[in-house]
């Protein structure tokens, strides 16, 4: 039965040995090197949200090979951890390949973490590490950034049973209020997820109405902070909150 185990501990051990020395030339040495890379397997999209300007602009979805290449050539020049994105990763298909195959290709080549993100319309139907979930705010604030999909989603995540589900949560000038509230509510329910992280909208053309100032973020940093304080389940670090107010 141990040796049976051995396999495990082996690449739990390279990846430490990894991580340690990585830790040991980025903070230490100063080295700026690759670790997480971040591929757009398509641009399409089943929604339609206030503020997103990447989804849906006509450019072809990647092929297979050109998807394996890619994460070949990131794993040579150094990334160790992958997440999905798109649009909506879980409309990629090319032929028979859906997004499932990428995942396991990405691990045959060694990535330690597969990570997707998804807006959880089409369910969480994947092998990968970890799952995250756009979700900004609860009824009646959801549906100001996203549609009226609230419901869909929530039991796309209760039902899925995926191991490990987190939530992303994007704050602009709509979503602000319901910070609180949504965070309660993961905790009062029970919404089987690790917690929420939070975002703050980022305009790409210039700033649009949903666009928050430093000084409209700041008391908001401060909420998150208090709700950390109260045991609410937001995953940002309190160095990390405290590092965006700073402006530096």
């Amino acid at each position: 039965m141990a040796g049976s185990n051995l396999p495990a501990v082996k690449t739990m051990w390279n990846r430490l040995c990894f991580y340690l020395s990585f830790v040991w030339r980025f903070i230490i040495l100063r080295r700026q090197e690759p670790l997480i890379y971040g591929l757009a397997v398509t641009d399409r999209c089943n929604l339609e949200c206030r503020g997103c300007h990447v989804s849906n602009t006509g450019r072809p979805d990647m092929t297979w090979a050109r998807l394996v290449s890619t994460l070949q050539n990131a794993w040579r020049r150094g990334f160790r951890e992958l997440y999905f994105s798109g649009g909506e990763p879980m409309l990629w298909h090319d032929g028979k390949r859906s997004l499932e195959s990428a995942v396991i290709e990405a691990r045959r080549i060694g990535f330690f973490h597969v990570h997707v993100y998804t807006n959880g319309m089409f369910g969480l139907d994947t092998s990968a590490d970890l799952v995250w979930v756009s979700m900004d705010g609860l009824p009646g604030t959801f549906e100001r950034r996203r549609g009226n999909h609230f419901a869909q989603v929530e039991r796309a995540v209760r039902e899925g049973r995926h191991p490990k589900v987190a939530v992303i949560y994007v704050i602009d000038s709509h979503t602000a209020a319901g910070i609180e509230p949504f965070l309660r509510w993961v905790q009062e329910t029970k919404f089987p997820v690790m917690g929420v992280m939070f975002y703050f909208h980022t305009p790409y053309y210039g700033r649009d109405e949903l666009f928050l100032t430093a000084e409209q973020r700041a008391p908001l940093i401060d909420q998150l902070l208090d709700c950390i304080r109260a045991g609410l389940p937001v995953i940002n670090s309190r160095a990390g909150l405290l590092a965006l107010k700073s402006g530096h």
